[in-house]
């Protein structure tokens, strides 16, 4: 498991700011390492689920998102 990366998470603008500040929190980091969870991953997940939420709810006439 990689341990947190603030540089890597809590700029990435590919996140939304509660994902970022969820990631950050001690606790949640304390969880994930107890359960052999990398927070990459779970950032990567947030990442892919919002674009995909995203082009479900999106116009078709839009490509704003």
């Amino acid at each position: 498991m990689h341990p947190f990366d603030r540089e890597v998470l809590i700029p990435n603008p590919g996140l939304s700011r509660g994902v970022r500040e969820a990631l950050a929190d001690p606790i949640v980091q304390a969880l994930l390492a107890a359960d052999g969870v990398d927070p990459r991953d779970v950032a990567d997940l947030a990442r892919r689920m919002a674009v995909r939420l995203c082009l479900r709810e999106a116009n078709p006439r839009s490509t704003a998102c």
